[in-house]
């Protein structure tokens, strides 16, 4: 069965045609709703009637078809007499006469001079395009001779009336099939083309911008509701918006073409035009209309839109870890979030330097202004100036237009991060400490002193002593950006957060059904996480996109951890304590309870090392319980 959504109708001057096809139609479930017969003159006003019905598509045979498609810009489908159909009537007629006449409705085809030759009849043919000249021919062709008349149903009627014998040509049903099709294939085009110009019409309407648009004659073709209360429905029915809004000049040079107008309501309004282009061809042209004052406020929401997305993500919450050390780190990071004074945060890489300055900015009173965070290692120095501190228009070849502002501006009244300190050069330094001391800047090619107020964090994995010391750091940046400093342990010194944090990384994962058991968190900690959180962050990944379990696969981990000891066996070494990596001695100072208590931290670190980090095979060797092992540690760190 086809789409009983469509309605088909069949208009001809022929019964049995219209018959044939109403059959054919009921037999294959195609959607012929309607069949009229009407003369070659009423066609026209029959067909414009079913169409205001709500018809689709309308087929028409023969000559009535051809005459709808050329008259009507509607969809008309003409069944066409194939070669097939007019043989078999031919050769019908020809056993009652050889003088044979056939109608052809305003051409005269070529097949009638084979045809005549191939059957050895005369063959008439009678050219017409209306029924008086149908009438005639018909008259003519009997008078001359012509012993059968061989067309559509209105020409045997004729015909009869001179009493001539007349064949009507019935369409084959491979030709009723194509014309079916065709029109099916019609209606479903045309109800896209429908649906398609409904959306493009409430996308339209949707915009806050007007929209006037013309076809290549500059007649309106589309038109939404905010330009017609902005221009008024008599300008736009005038054809006022083709001159004015730049339509017109679009149409004929295929340009942009901008400008400003009155609105009706004596509203300022910026137009933009531009012709429609279609395979090279002009289609049209659309016009979009906005508000100067809504450009304006776009414009400075624009000026500030950077500002909107420095924002911190993080708070104190974020910063996982019950150990003590975390404990600690939180509530002097909450103690220090309360001063102004500029803090320096000092860890390994991986450890969650930036998490902690986004808690710290979260947790002041600067919590509702920007947190900038910029990255000092990764940017050459010309760059990280002009970042920093920005640059006025001409400053070098290639600044914007207007110039740029500085980070240390957008950050203002808020907190600015700079991330690996230790790697600024001389000159950045130097500019730096004027900042923190007088609140003011200069912009790269500026000769005018910006003030800010904007707190500074800032953090390395450095040792910005030792930087000091070995003069790649001045010491009175040091001590400005240093007056608070605050110490994240390494993963390695909080081995006791690491179940916290694996399940915690996990569920952010989207991967908490996967299960780590204490098995699993064990191996975890017999690791010593040069990369810290960052890399077990990447361990767990790589673990959850592998494991085809989501119970604890202790083998899985083993193979991994196997992997990092073999690709990373460097940085484990050097992120072993110091102590562990180099011989140890005898401590020579304390009480006797001391030095035994310093002497067996040694050897449990020794034998970690030793074990590769297994607590299970420590504790055996050592020959003490894991409970004991896992106690002793504790009290190491």
């Amino acid at each position: 069965m086809h789409s009983s959504s469509f309605s088909f109708a069949f208009v001809s001057n022929s019964i049995v045609v219209a018959e044939k096809v109403q059959s054919y139609a009921r037999e294959h479930g195609w959607p012929l709703t309607e069949v009229r017969l009407s003369t070659m003159e009423d066609a026209l006003p029959v067909a414009r009637q079913l169409f205001k019905q709500g018809v689709d598509v309308i087929l028409g045979g023969g000559g009535t078809g051809k005459l709808l498609r050329r008259h009507l810009k509607e969809p008309i489908v003409t069944i066409s007499r194939s070669h097939m159909s007019i043989l078999q009537a031919l050769i019908q007629a020809r056993e009652y006469t050889d003088n044979i006449a056939v109608t052809c409705y305003d051409a005269i085809p070529p097949w009638t001079e084979l045809f005549s030759s191939l059957l050895h009849i005369h063959l008439h043919p009678i050219r017409f395009t209306n029924s008086q000249e149908l009438t005639l021919g018909i008259t003519q062709a009997i008078a001359q001779g012509a012993g059968c008349i061989v067309g559509g149903g209105i020409c045997v009627s004729i015909a009869q009336t001179h009493l001539c014998r007349g064949i009507v040509i019935c369409p084959e049903n491979e030709a009723l099939e194509r014309a079916f099709e065709e029109a099916l294939n019609i209606a479903s085009a045309r109800r896209r083309d429908r649906e398609h110009a409904v959306w493009l019409q409430d996308v339209v309407d949707a915009l806050h911008e007007g929209v006037v648009g013309v076809d290549p004659s500059g007649k309106l073709a589309i038109c939404n509701s905010v330009a017609r209360q902005a221009l008024g429905q008599k300008r736009l029915q005038d054809g006022w918006a083709l001159q004015h809004l730049g339509l017109e000049k679009s149409l004929q040079s295929g340009n942009l073409t901008e400008g400003t107008v009155k609105g009706e309501n004596g509203q300022d309004l910026v137009f933009t035009s531009n012709a429609v282009v279609v395979d090279g061809i002009k289609k049209g042209a659309l016009s979009v209309l906005t508000p100067d004052v809504v450009l304006t406020d776009l414009h400075r929401r624009l000026k500030y839109s950077r500002q909107v997305g420095l924002k911190a993500r993080f708070t104190l919450k974020n910063l996982l870890g019950e150990s003590p050390t975390m404990q600690t780190l939180r509530i002097h990071a909450q103690r220090f979030a309360e001063s102004d004074a500029g803090i320096y945060i000092h860890g390994e890489s991986g450890t969650g330097k930036e998490v902690l300055a986004h808690a710290i900015h979260n947790a002041s009173t600067r919590r509702h202004a920007a947190f900038v965070a910029v990255n000092c290692g990764a940017l050459p120095e010309s760059l990280l100036e002009s970042e920093l501190f920005g640059y006025t228009e001409g400053a070098f070849t290639g600044a914007r237009r207007g110039g740029k502002q500085g980070l240390f501006e957008l950050a203002q009244d808020g907190t600015i991060f700079l991330d690996e300190i230790a790697d600024i050069s001389a000159a950045v330094q130097v500019r730096l400490l004027r900042v923190l001391e007088s609140g003011e800047i200069f912009r790269l090619g500026g000769d005018r002193p910006v003030t800010v107020n904007t707190r500074v964090i800032c953090s390395s994995w450095k040792d910005l002593v030792r930087e000091v010391r070995e003069g790649r750091f001045r010491a009175d940046l040091y001590y400005r950006l240093t007056l608070l400093r605050l110490e994240i342990p390494p993963l390695r010194d909080r081995l006791q957060d690491i179940p916290l944090l694996a399940h915690h990384l996990l569920r952010r994962m989207g991967m908490a059904h996967k299960d780590i058991n204490s098995e699993g968190i064990e191996l975890l900690c017999s690791y010593p996480w040069p990369g810290n959180i960052r890399e077990l962050d990447a361990l767990l990944r790589r673990y959850s996109l592998m494991s085809t379990s989501d119970t604890c696969q202790i083998s899985l981990l083993q193979d991994l951890l196997l992997d990092m000891r073999q690709t990373q066996g460097p940085l484990a070494l050097s992120a072993a304590p110091q102590e562990m990596q180099t011989e140890q001695r005898i401590p020579d100072t304390g009480s006797l309870r001391q030095r035994l208590r310093q002497t067996e931290k040694q050897i449990i670190r020794q034998e970690l090392a030793r074990q590769q980090y297994s607590k299970k095979r420590t504790a055996q060797s050592l020959g003490i319980s894991l409970n004991t092992l896992w106690r002793k540690m504790y009290d190491i760190d």
